[in-house]
């Protein structure tokens, strides 16, 4: 299973957004978090599948190096994982 994640730097220049982004449509994918798995689902594709704790931790960890030599940061960024918010239609 892949998960694209796409960062932009906010206007304060401390704060990175990332989302988690289906590969095939680039929609916000929806995640549910279990005590030793996470489960990815996409509105589009439905089920993509699901990752252990320390596979999804290590997704981020390397997301967290990708932004933060993207955007000059000169270290890692802290992420706060939240729900996505909701979209209009």
């Amino acid at each position: 299973m892949e998960i694209k994640f796409s960062m932009k730097i906010k206007k304060d220049g401390k704060t990175v957004q990332m989302l988690m982004l289906c590969t095939e449509c680039g929609g916000e994918l929806e995640m549910a978090a279990g005590s030793t798995t996470v489960r990815f689902r996409c509105r589009k594709h439905g089920e993509l599948g699901t990752l252990t704790a320390e596979e999804f931790a290590d997704g981020l960890r390397q997301a967290q190096e990708k932004a933060s030599h993207q955007y000059g940061l000169g270290k890692p960024v802290r992420i706060k994982v939240g729900p996505a918010k909701p979209t209009v239609n």
